[in-house]
């Protein structure tokens, strides 16, 4: 059974596995803010915005939610 992460990038439109997807924003995330946390990426929300924004262009899947593209990230600093 999926968990509800990967339930909505699924009605989102994305057919990567979560994993997959999962490792593509982490990687993202290194190239666009090489020093900071994930934590520190939130404490900037338009910089937030900017990433969700690239993450979807990058990826191709225009109508993944920030909301979701972020909890995914959290998800990655809790289980590495």
């Amino acid at each position: 059974m999926p968990s509800p992460n990967e339930s909505r990038l699924m009605a989102n439109g994305c057919d990567m596995p979560i994993e997959v997807f999962q490792d593509r924003i982490v990687d993202i995330m290194a190239e666009m803010f090489r020093s900071w946390s994930i934590d520190e990426l939130l404490l900037h929300p338009r910089d937030g915005m900017e990433y969700c924004s690239t993450v979807r262009r990058t990826t191709g899947f225009h109508d993944l939610p920030d909301d979701l593209i972020l909890r995914i990230l959290l998800n990655r600093r809790k289980s590495p």
